[in-house]
């Protein structure tokens, strides 16, 4: 039987139909290093490119031209809200996001107080979501109490470096180029925070793989099984593949990477195991920014 789905397969790779997945430009290129380098072998053959915006993202999905697309959880459910088919998959991170600090000795959150909190591209996004809900939890009031700035995680790090940022929400890599680079010092584990405000687990539901075609069973768990082997391969493999992701990420240094690695969690859930902590992650972001989240996602959402 194995060897028919495998022909059924090959036939299907030798008639041009190869599975489209869309990966977001960024650090998530780590996980699929495996894939891309051909590190990892896939029963059926894989088209992996790259999205940049998430005008990017809705063309794609509008046009068909992609079948299962890596997106930040909160957005794929986002897109569901507004009647856009996609369903998730599988979580594939859930750990990652750091609250990092240069001349600031952060030991309580009522601490920011008066301060300005750096966080990458804009409201709504995860790290946003993250803080703006710690900071409520921890009795202060978001953009009153504590002043919350925008900008690429980039361009956070050579703030901080310039001396012109003390406190930042940062994402793996760039939490630790912010301490390589800019003296800076983990000041706050947010999966910690997480699990002391919610009584969850300490990981965060922060990207997924979403399917956007009805592809036939085979063929979707042949991707999925060669996705969840590339996430495995990161992660015990992590010098490799951070030498091999140097080249997707601008040129960032191999070791910071690989350092990364150390706080970053690949792993691949099915979203009928993670659907609890997905609605409670996704409570959290409606509670913080309604208007990104207007309703939670039914359980069609989670059918995979």
């Amino acid at each position: 039987m194995r060897k028919y789905l495998s022909l059924l397969l090959l036939i299907a790779v030798s008639v041009g139909m190869a599975v489209n997945v869309l990966v977001p430009v960024g650090p998530t290129v780590v996980a699929f290093v495996g894939l891309l380098e051909k590190r990892v072998d896939s029963d059926v053959e894989l088209k992996i490119d790259f999205w940049r915006t998430l005008d990017q993202v809705s063309s794609q999905i509008a046009s068909k031209n992609v079948d299962l697309i890596v997106l930040p959880v909160s957005i794929g459910a986002s897109l569901y809200a507004k009647g856009i088919d996609v369903r998730l998959a599988a979580v594939t991170l859930w750990s990652g996001f750091y609250i990092v600090t240069r001349d600031f000795d952060l030991t309580d959150l009522k601490m920011l107080s008066g301060q300005e909190v750096y966080t990458p591209q804009g409201k709504g996004q995860t790290g946003d979501v993250l803080i703006r809900y710690f900071l409520e939890q921890a009795g202060l009031k978001p953009d009153t109490d504590v002043k919350i700035r925008y900008a690429a995680p980039a361009e956070i790090v050579s703030l901080m470096s310039a001396g012109k940022v003390k406190i930042a929400v940062l994402p793996e890599p760039y939490a630790t180029l912010a301490v390589k680079r800019a003296q800076a010092r983990i000041a706050q584990d947010l999966q910690i925070l997480w699990s002391k405000y919610t009584n969850l687990p300490a990981r965060i539901p922060i990207t997924g793989v979403f399917v956007v075609k009805n592809l036939d069973e085979t063929t979707l768990r042949a991707v999925l099984k060669a996705i969840e082997n590339s996430l495995r391969y990161s992660m015990e493999n992590k010098r490799e593949a951070a030498q091999l992701s140097v080249n997707y990420l601008g040129g960032m240094p191999a070791e910071i990477i690989e350092e990364s690695l150390a706080r970053t969690l690949y792993e691949y859930t099915p979203a009928s195991e993670a659907m609890d902590e997905v609605i409670r992650y996704l409570t959290v972001t409606q509670q913080v920014d309604p208007d990104a989240m207007p309703t939670l996602p039914d359980e069609k959402f989670f059918t995979f």
